[in-house]
């Protein structure tokens, strides 16, 4: 294991449930009160509002998006990480490269890092305007993994979703996925699942690069 390579929203910061509120704001008047797709929050937002408003144009779509992210900074000012993330952050120092890939906007992962009080710790960050396709491609953490100056497969992506499992194992890296957004039962294809970071050591890790897929943490060591 050479790199850890977070996913952002449900992995650092509790962050789902406000890009939800983010979206039905914005969106509101222009779709009529139509309900949107919770589905289509995995996807990066221009892809999203591509979906909900078809025929919305570039120029609106992205001026929609850049009314969501200024809802969304006065939302997290203050944010503190979901629990566990910094205990593993800690036993991560020194030890491999770090990076963020996320489907929301840098400067945006930019915001919640130092609302945490993380600048300066991550190697690379990755966001939806650095690449074409959001997850579940595998764009994103094949180009983290190239900023880095690592192999994919000496990467551990630690992810919350489906689809960043998805990417991260086109990738062909490990995944380790964690109970924040999803029961673990829809988790299963990660090469492990915990309910939080603070269960991940640096030991559990690692074995992961050596062969064999564990299910769960807790029942796995």
């Amino acid at each position: 294991m050479k790199a850890v390579i977070f996913d952002m929203d449900g992995v650092i910061v509790d962050t789902m449930g406000m890009h939800f509120e983010a979206d039905a704001a914005v969106l509101g008047n222009a779709l009529g009160g139509k309900e949107i797709d919770k589905s289509l929050l995995y996807l990066t937002d221009e892809e999203a509002y591509s979906k909900i408003l078809p025929s919305g144009g570039k120029g609106k779509i992205r001026g929609l998006i850049a009314e969501k992210y200024g809802y969304m900074r006065g939302k997290t000012s203050g944010i503190r990480p979901i629990g566990g993330f910094e205990e593993f952050l800690q036993r991560l120092k020194g030890k491999c490269r770090l990076a963020i890939v996320s489907n929301s906007p840098r400067a945006f992962i930019e915001h919640i890092v130092g609302e945490i009080g993380k600048k300066g710790s991550f190697d690379v960050i990755v966001g939806s305007e650095d690449i074409v396709n959001g997850k579940p491609d595998p764009e994103g953490y094949l180009l983290a993994a190239k900023k880095l100056g690592v192999g994919p497969c000496d990467c551990l992506v630690i992810e919350d979703s489906p689809y960043g499992i998805m990417a991260a194992k086109s990738a062909g890296m490990k995944v380790a996925a964690v109970t924040n957004s999803f029961e673990g039962h829809f988790l299963l294809d990660a090469d492990l699942v915990v309910d939080s970071l603070a269960e991940l050591t640096i030991e559990k890790c690692e074995a992961l690069f050596r062969g064999g897929k564990t299910a769960r943490s807790g029942a796995a060591n």
